[in-house]
Formats: structure tokens, C-alpha cells, sequence
């Protein structure tokens, strides 16, 4: 009866393992430890750095410099800067989960092709941003310099820049809000499935 005892008992967990349990064969091994320290490596500097931008460099800037044609200038200058760190990151996190994704068997599941997914809507969030949304702002800019804050708010070309101004602050919020979501994603869907394959079968 004694002998039966441990038989029955991994019988027993092996049934009560969920359907999101990671593919047959799988281990958990330092290349799965290194994707996972990368993938928050990658998202917190992305992350951090818009958070940094949009409640720190943006407001100081508009806050302090004497002039808003300044002040406009250093802040486009650092956004052009966190755009294309935003399409470093983006490339490498869509590589990390996907990675990450196939190592736990999950492709099949919403999870992992949201996990994946993720990453690349954020990329091509942050390349509208740069190449259609701030190259509009610059091309304003540079056309009108100094004059653009003396025109009237009422006038066509403040409203037009305003507008595109509108679109960039929005796109970067999408981006914030889908990095916090692929962090609840990983951590409620994902991790659990690591943390298991440390201690499974």
C-alpha cells in the first residue's frame, strides 16, 4: 500500500494540472531564466523612460525654460531620442515573448498571442509616432519657428499643430497602458507557468 502511495500522488497532481499547464517535455532551464530577466530588463527601461518623459522632461520643460518655442524644441528633441529607444524595445520584447511563448507551449492560447501581440502594436504605435506624428510637428516647427506661438489659438496652422500634438500624447498613452497590460498578462498567465515548471514534473 505504501509503495502505491507516490503513484497515486503524481496520478493525482498530474490530473489537477490546468489545461494552461506548459507543453509535454518542457523544463524550466537558465535560457528560460534569462528570457524572462531580459523581457522585464526590456520593459521597465521602455516603460520607465515614458513615464519619465510624459510626468518629468515634458512638464519641467514647458515649466521652467523661458520660452514654449524652447521648451517645445528640447521636448521634441527628447522625444525623437525615446521614439526610436521605443523601436530598439519593441523589436527586442516582440523577440523575447515570442521566444518565451514557444518555450511554454502557449502559442495556442489567448495569452500567449496577446503576449506576443502586445509588443507588436506598441512597435507600430511608436513608428507612427515618429514617422508620421513628430515629423508633422517638426515640419510645423521648422516651418514657422519662433512665429508659431505668437499665432492666434483660433488660427488653422495652431489648431492643425495642436491636433497632431494630441495624436503623439495619445499614442504614447497606448503605449504605457499596453506595456501595464502585458505586465498583468505575463504575471497572471505566464509566470505561474515558469514557476511551476520549477518545481513540475
Amino acid at each position: 500500500m505504501t509503495a502505491t502511495l507516490p503513484v497515486f500522488e503524481s496520478s493525482l497532481e498530474t490530473a489537477q494540472k490546468p489545461a494552461s499547464y506548459p507543453a509535454a517535455g518542457w523544463q524550466y532551464s537558465w535560457m528560460d531564466g534569462l528570457l524572462g530577466m531580459s523581457q522585464w530588463l526590456v520593459l521597465a527601461l521602455w516603460l520607465g523612460a515614458m513615464v519619465f518623459f510624459s510626468a518629468v522632461v515634458a512638464p519641467s520643460a514647458f515649466g521652467v525654460l523661458p520660452t514654449r518655442h524652447l521648451a517645445g524644441t528640447l521636448v521634441g528633441s527628447v522625444l525623437s531620442k525615446l521614439e526610436w529607444w521605443g523601436l530598439v524595445c519593441g523589436v527586442l520584447l516582440t523577440g523575447i515573448q515570442a521566444a518565451l511563448v514557444v518555450r511554454t507551449g502557449k502559442r495556442a492560447t489567448w495569452a500567449g498571442r496577446f503576449a506576443v501581440g502586445l509588443p507588436i502594436v506598441m512597435t507600430i504605435t511608436v513608428a507612427i509616432s515618429k514617422f508620421v506624428v513628430s515629423a508633422k510637428l517638426a515640419a510645423i516647427r521648422a516651418a514657422l519657428g519662433n512665429e508659431l506661438e505668437k499665432l492666434p489659438l483660433s488660427d488653422p496652422t495652431r489648431l492643425t499643430f495642436a491636433t497632431w500634438h494630441q495624436y503623439s500624447v495619445w499614442l504614447m498613452g497606448t503605449n504605457i497602458l499596453a506595456a501595464v497590460a502585458l505586465i498583468v498578462v505575463h504575471h497572471m498567465w505566464l509566470m505561474p507557468q515558469f514557476h511551476r515548471g520549477k518545481t513540475g514534473a
